[in-house]
């Protein structure tokens, strides 16, 4: 959507609801992604919010590697991930990320890009 609108403001508030509420979900992650994306920094962003041990996640030295390690940890969770500033298409799971369904019932949340 269109700059200066609130989708950064919105995406805060529904975190800063999820931390000081509770809820279903076992952890919320917030991602600021900006441009250019960078998957890496995405995954470390991840990681660090699901406390995965260093020497695991140093163990894992292709982005590739580190996708499947948060797979694995994310798929035993019902998470909520927000993306903010998004300005390319990106794919959940190559950061490592379960497509959200009726099962697992995450959710990924994240605004449409600016519009230049």
């Amino acid at each position: 959507g269109m700059g200066g609108v609130g989708k950064t403001t919105l995406l805060k508030k529904i975190n800063n609801d999820f931390l000081t509420t509770s809820s279903d979900f076992d952890v919320v992650i917030w991602v600021v992604v900006s441009k250019p994306s960078n998957i890496e920094k995405i995954q470390e962003v991840i990681w660090n919010k699901l406390q995965i041990p260093r020497d695991i996640w140093e163990f894992r030295s292709s982005k590739e590697e580190k996708a499947v390690e948060i797979l694995r940890v994310l798929k035993t969770k019902k998470f909520v991930l927000l993306l903010d500033d998004i300005w390319e298409r990106l794919d959940p799971l190559e950061m490592g990320v379960p497509r959200p369904d009726a099962r697992n019932k995450s959710k990924v949340v994240f605004p449409t890009p600016p519009i230049p």
